[in-house]
């Protein structure tokens, strides 16, 4: 056997397995809402109700949060002047990781996707930029 031939069977099993597929966007829901309190304490936040239970989508390609049932513009993390930063894609080592910053406003959210943790569901945190912590679970959706 030649050094082709033993090249050729090492890479065939590798060619023909699946790589690993991960969904275009993320749908989350959240089950925790925080706030931190005067005493520097991370407690239930007032808006709680408004967001508990609801879910928002994210594009992991850039990072958006681009639909929610909850109220919308106190998810956002893009605006006409700012978009996400997408420092990670996320995959089987590394969490997905985008962070926005509002310079005008000194304003910055910060979401984090567990994309490494293993079964479908994704334990995420969403630092928001009006200073809610929120954390849950997403799923990954191909659509």
């Amino acid at each position: 056997m030649n050094h082709r031939s033993i090249i050729s069977l090492l890479l065939l099993p590798a060619l023909l397995s699946p790589a690993p597929a991960f969904a275009a966007q993320y749908v989350c829901t959240v089950t925790s809402v925080l706030g931190l309190n005067d005493s520097g304490q991370y407690v239930t936040h007032e808006w709680e109700n408004f967001y508990l239970n609801r879910r928002f989508v994210v594009d992991r390609d850039q990072g958006k949060v681009i639909s929610t049932t909850a109220l919308k513009a106190r998810l956002k993390n893009f605006d006409e002047n700012n978009d996400p930063k997408l420092l990670s894609r996320g995959d089987a080592v590394h969490p997905f990781l985008s962070v926005s910053i509002f310079e005008k406003t000194a304003e910055y959210a910060a979401l984090q996707i567990k994309e490494n943790v293993a079964g479908e569901d994704k334990p995420f945190y969403y630092q928001t930029y009006i200073g809610m912590l929120m954390a849950g679970t997403c799923i990954g959706d191909s659509s």
